[in-house]
């Protein structure tokens, strides 16, 4: 019996609700430490979502002209080889997967007690959200696949309403109190040519990183040529629409001392918009929200792991799934991965860390598309990059840059991702010759 699939409206929210996710409620926080200009902040969001949106082009003639799940695995090993391929396997499956879990979970723990005030520590709610979330997944694709579709609609109906109301409070409602208070022009200039609004680039990247998700599930999804690509495009317009109007939203309410360095800096903006009572109500549905994006790390995730298994024997306790096609032991092991890295990591050391080896393998995979144009030049590529082959070089050299910058003022982050991807290989080379 053919195992069941989703078409592109599962496809089209697992891109939504693995962008919108804990990046858009945390990162500018740490944005603000060194950028203070609105325009500064709008900048480098729309940059970042030009940088994603040609990110997007490359993964689609991808995605269309190699339609197999795995994403970058699958992509990097066509070009570069096994080796190559393999390490972005490796970082997929924990840090592009099992850590973002992590911080989603810890966020969400974080809102979720601004609301309520239990007096219980947020790990343990950040556990507990991984381990409900993980035993839905477990049970069907469809029940996910619905959950998926339902929570990442209303999450981007919560947004747009957010912004909509947010500038009416801000210009309307409280325009005596907030208006043009919090305008802050500065020296936007410099900021813009800093090393700062570089640094900053890691944050965005990160809460843009996810346009690539329906990649991950091409074997889970009908006609998946015309339906991946179509679903990348438009999530990622979406969400730089989102984006750039929401965090505008979110300079203009508040004072920066109010929210620099707070990962929950939402609940702050949400009390100066709507009052304390407003605030809560805000927060909860953050917090619902999150789960969305949980969920569908925890939905795309393991099916990484379970792409690698089959081509690896080393791995083979992984490739067995249900009879629903289900890959139970992956999605057991993305559990026991995502909680380890919970209890052991600090959030910002996640997010930066993170992003540094996430902009590394995404980097490569554009450079991918110019390398397999030349390796199989008669492939069919339905989907073609416009205006090949800028967007690819557009995409690698400025992430170089941006990399170049972090690597500068976070050279702690810098060996932690080096000691990752020499661990990998090791990993690799048992994996390797456990094959032969």
């Amino acid at each position: 019996m053919e195992k069941p699939k989703v078409g592109f409206n599962t496809a089209y929210s697992v891109v939504i609700a693995n962008m919108i996710g804990v990046g858009v409620f945390t990162s500018l926080g740490f944005q603000l430490v060194d950028l203070h200009s609105y325009i500064s902040i709008t900048a480098v969001w729309l940059f970042g979502g030009f940088l994603a949106l040609n990110g997007s082009f490359c993964y689609a003639e991808l995605s269309a002209a190699y339609p197999k799940s795995g994403g970058e695995y699958h992509f990097l090993r066509t070009a570069f080889g096994d080796r190559v391929g393999f390490l972005s396997g490796w970082a997929s499956s924990i840090v592009g997967f099992a850590a973002p879990i992590a911080a989603s979970a810890y966020a969400f723990s974080k809102y979720l007690l601004d609301v309520t005030r239990f007096n219980v520590h947020p790990l343990v709610i950040s556990i507990l959200i991984i381990v409900v979330i993980s035993i839905v997944n477990c049970i069907s694709l469809s029940h996910s696949a619905r959950l998926q579709v339902f929570t990442s609609f209303a999450k981007v109906i919560l947004l747009i309403l957010l912004i909509a109301f947010g500038f009416y409070s801000i210009f309307y409602m409280h325009a005596d109190t907030i208006g043009t208070k919090h305008i802050i022009a500065g020296d936007y200039i410099n900021e813009m040519l800093s090393p700062a609004f570089w640094v900053s680039l890691i944050y965005v990247s990160y809460a843009y990183s996810g346009w690539n998700a329906s990649s991950y599930i091409i074997d889970d999804i009908k006609n998946p040529k015309k339906t991946v690509p179509r679903s990348i495009f438009w999530g990622v317009l979406t969400v730089i629409a989102i984006y750039t109007l929401i965090n505008l939203v979110f300079v203009l309410s508040s004072a920066p001392a109010e929210i620099i360095g707070k990962e929950d800096f939402v609940y702050f903006v949400a009390n100066n918009l709507f009052s304390t009572h407003g605030g809560n109500i805000i927060s909860f549905l953050i917090a619902f929200f999150l789960m969305s994006t949980i969920s569908a790390l925890i939905l795309i995730g393991p099916r990484v792991i379970h792409t690698i298994s089959k081509d690896y024997p080393f791995f083979s306790f992984f490739v067995k799934h249900t009879k629903n096609g289900i890959p139970l032991r992956s999605i057991l092991m993305q559990a026991i991965i995502s909680i380890t890295i919970l209890v052991t990591s600090s959030f910002e050391f996640i997010i930066t860390t993170m992003g540094l080896i996430l902009c590394f393998f995404t980097t490569l995979t554009a450079v991918s598309t110019i390398v397999l144009r030349y390796k199989h030049p008669n492939i069919e590529r339905p989907i073609k990059i416009p205006f090949y082959p800028i967007p690819p070089i557009i995409y690698a050299v400025f992430n170089l840059w941006i990399m170049y910058h972090v690597v500068s003022s976070k050279p702690e982050q810098a060996v932690y991702s080096i000691v990752f991807i020499l661990l990998g290989v090791i990993i690799y080379y048992f994996a390797k010759n456990n094959k032969k």
